[in-house]
């Protein structure tokens, strides 16, 4: 069986927005930090579930890297990357082997931790997985953000961040 989905937020929430990310695309971080502020502001109201959608060639074996971690540590790790990509101006390349290890032992991890994600088969299969589905459902672009079977972001994200902000949470202040 594989894992459930990373969950940013409380499980009870009774709204869940469903994300499929990159940890290669600076839309999807910058989605991400829309997501982490509607999450701590309105914590009894919604959550964020985590998909992965590796679009690059190092993303696949990222994502298995942030899938070491689990609960705020995943996000904590995710947040790094994700950060390090979106102050890079979408340039991924600074994610060597050596700047994973510094995030994982920011994140209480070391390099054994990500020797052992990689060398978790599940692990692979749980991102592979999220690729498929995501592509199932439609989503060729990151970051592709679902609500109640709507999906939010067909074309990506929208240019005025602070609009769409605002719009998910007037959706999820009411329904």
């Amino acid at each position: 069986a594989l894992p459930k989905p990373p969950l940013l937020g409380k499980a009870t929430a009774p709204k869940r927005l469903v994300v499929w990310g990159s940890y290669t695309c600076p839309f999807t971080a910058q989605l991400f930090s829309i997501l982490a502020k509607i999450v701590h502001d309105m914590p009894d109201a919604a959550s964020v579930e985590w998909h992965h959608f590796p679009t690059h060639a190092p993303d696949p074996a990222l994502h298995v890297a942030g899938l070491g971690f689990t609960g705020n540590h995943f996000w904590g790790f995710t947040y790094r990357v994700l950060g390090a990509v979106l102050g890079a101006g979408g340039n991924y390349d600074m994610l060597t082997n050596e700047k994973l290890i510094e995030f994982a032992k920011a994140e209480g991890g070391s390099e054994e931790t990500l020797k052992a994600a990689y060398a978790d088969k599940a692990k692979w299969a749980a991102v592979k997985e999220d690729l498929i589905a995501g592509q199932l459902l439609g989503v060729t672009l990151t970051p592709g953000l679902f609500y109640n079977g709507y999906f939010m972001t067909p074309e990506g994200l929208p240019l005025n961040t602070a609009a769409f902000d605002k719009s998910l949470r007037a959706m999820l202040k009411t329904a």
